[in-house]
């Protein structure tokens, strides 16, 4: 499988030690959190990342539900990383 975008993000977004991030996506929404899951791909590395606040440790519910938002990577336009303020443009 050839690098792709979502394994260049993970790459950078693993070694940060602040991994507050800020999301916008193609139809312009902006959400913040963190990522503590995601789901390989069959084309790309990762197809979608769980994206949870910043305050949350587990990405479950007392019911086992997940909470927080499952983001398809295709549907990322920009990452905005916390830490260091660096963009990273889809």
């Amino acid at each position: 499988m050839k690098t792709d975008s979502s394994f260049v993000l993970y790459c950078i977004y693993f070694k940060l030690k602040n991994r507050s991030i800020e999301i916008e996506l193609k139809n312009h929404l902006v959400l913040k959190g963190k990522f503590i899951g995601f789901f390989r791909g069959n084309t790309t590395y990762i197809s979608k990342w769980h994206l949870v606040d910043e305050n949350v440790l587990l990405g479950t519910d007392e019911f086992g539900f997940l909470i927080g938002h499952l983001i398809k990577h295709n549907d990322i336009s920009k990452i905005k990383f916390l830490e260091d303020y660096s963009i990273m443009n889809f």
